[in-house]
């Protein structure tokens, strides 16, 4: 989690995901990706100004890389204070560039930072060693983060439109009663929600971490999908297709969940999982919306 409970309100750490990285989620859609903002919850600490007796003796703990979700060009990285001896830290940002391995060095008197300019879909690792005027200490132990895909087509917010959604052919799991046009668009579950029509008011909702990939389906371990309309940002219990019991359903891969807002994991559906689907479903949301 991330120290002095700055952002515990607005990040989570998602199942699956590396434990050291946090996504902030609060960003409006209608606001632009700000480090200012994002630094705001990050208060500065006062400086260390009595004397050093030699270089710091323990590594920075906790390194922790905060996202704010739909703005992958930045992070911000926090991490725990090492001891008094420490004035300062070097941060080290490390990827794999065309040319071979590419590095950049920053240098802060506080315990957080801002990392910029990071490339979509790139592998960066992170650390920080702490410094005063008299040597460097240990550093601490290397974090990795990968960025996003820069696809404007489903990542990037149309400045005076309300509808984010994009149509966009996907691969889809074959269970379903609707063959109309696709969709495509971000959720704060750090997936893709795929669309596909049977009208503008009844939809199958799919799954995916990736837009190229396979979207899934989506089970539910206590009703039958009503919640699963949270997906299509409506806050009702919608109508769903067919209702069966998990048994009488075939079983195959795909998220699930049990409750609204809660995290979904990936695994068996139907058959013997206690996990249902259905084939449709009506949130009181048209898809693709108004423009």
């Amino acid at each position: 989690m991330v120290k002095k409970g700055s952002v515990s309100n607005s990040a989570f750490i998602v199942p699956g995901s590396s434990p050291h990285v946090v996504y902030k989620t609060d960003k409006k859609p209608d606001e632009p990706c700000s480090i200012t903002s994002s630094l705001a919850y990050f208060p500065d600490e006062e400086g260390n100004d009595q004397n050093v007796t030699g270089p710091p003796r323990v590594p920075p703990s906790n390194l922790t890389v905060v996202t704010v979700e739909g703005c992958p060009s930045f992070v911000i990285l926090d991490w725990e204070k090492s001891d008094n001896e420490t004035t300062e830290y070097e941060v080290v940002s490390t990827t794999k560039g065309p040319n071979g391995h590419e590095v950049s060095v920053l240098t802060t008197n506080q315990t957080h930072t801002a990392v910029e300019n990071l490339k979509p879909e790139s592998s960066y690792e992170f650390k920080v060693t702490p410094k005063n005027e008299l040597g460097p200490g240990p550093s601490s132990d290397p974090v990795s983060f990968s960025t996003e895909s820069a696809d404007p087509r489903v990542s990037e917010h149309v400045s005076g439109k309300d509808a984010i959604w994009t149509q966009f052919p996907f691969k889809s799991d074959a269970y379903s009663e609707c063959n109309g046009k696709q969709y495509v668009k971000r959720t704060w579950y750090r997936k893709f929600v795929g669309i596909q029509l049977c009208n503008s008011l009844r939809y199958k909702i799919y799954l995916s971490d990736s837009l190229n990939g396979k979207f899934y389906n989506i089970g539910d371990q206590t009703g039958h999908g009503e919640d699963h309309c949270q997906f299509v940002d409506s806050f009702l219990d919608g109508r769903t297709g067919s209702q069966m019991f998990a048994d009488q359903l075939p079983s195959r891969p795909g998220f699930y969940r049990a409750v609204r807002q809660e995290p979904v994991s990936f695994g068996e559906i139907g058959g013997k999982s206690h996990v249902t689907y259905v084939g449709w479903y009506e949130c009181g949301t048209p898809i693709p919306g108004k423009w």
